[in-house]
């Protein structure tokens, strides 16, 4: 396994590992329940004790699954995934407009969503419609206060703090503490973390 450390910037915010899990190392036809719970195994072996990931799972090269693969791997990872502990973000990449289609299916029925990296860099978020309106808008952004994206939505801040806490909960939005508050304020900033292509895949 390689992972590549990016050292702590100007403002002391802790630095982030790129990773890339590659997909097709299971099969390029994953079709069982047990193919799923040996590559999620792989996943959760992976976060268990590391912070600061920026994860991608990249399904390039696999050419179509079943929704029993999709769920045991992805949508059961995604739906005990708690994101906020590990300070992490995940993002799937290498969709075939098929496998797309199967994950998106599994990720409603367990109602839990995740980021997607498209062609061109695009992110886009697939699982949960209302929560794709708050994504985008925070994407836009880049890096955006609860306050600002209220306003961006014309949401009541509790509505956008309740969408944004379920957000950092599978990883779609990195929550870090606003240096730039004012003195003993406490105020938090959400931002994306883009998929590093330049990161090579783990075993």
């Amino acid at each position: 396994m390689q992972l590549w450390f990016n050292p702590n910037n100007e403002t002391g915010e802790a630095m982030t590992e790129p990773v890339m899990f590659s997909v097709n190392q299971l099969a390029e036809f994953p079709t069982s329940r047990a193919q799923g719970r040996e590559g999620r195994a792989r996943l959760e072996d992976l976060i268990a004790d590391n912070r600061g990931l920026d994860l991608t799972i990249d399904f390039a090269g696999v050419l179509a699954m079943t929704i029993s693969f999709a769920d045991e791997f992805l949508g059961k990872f995604l739906a005990t995934l708690d994101a906020t502990s590990h300070d992490m973000t995940v993002c799937v990449s290498g969709l075939n407009p098929e496998n797309a289609e199967t994950i998106e299916v599994c990720l409603e029925r367990r109602e839990v969503p995740v980021v997607v990296a498209e062609d061109g860099g695009h992110l886009g978020l697939l699982g949960d419609e209302l929560l794709q309106e708050t994504y985008l808008a925070a994407a836009a952004r880049g890096s955006v206060r609860a306050t600002e994206l209220a306003e961006d939505l014309s949401l009541s801040p509790q509505n956008v703090n309740n969408r944004l806490k379920r957000l950092v909960a599978v990883g779609a939005l990195r929550k870090t503490r606003n240096a730039g508050a004012a003195r003993g304020g406490k105020e938090f900033l959400y931002s994306t973390a883009a998929p590093d292509k330049s990161t090579a895949s783990v075993a």
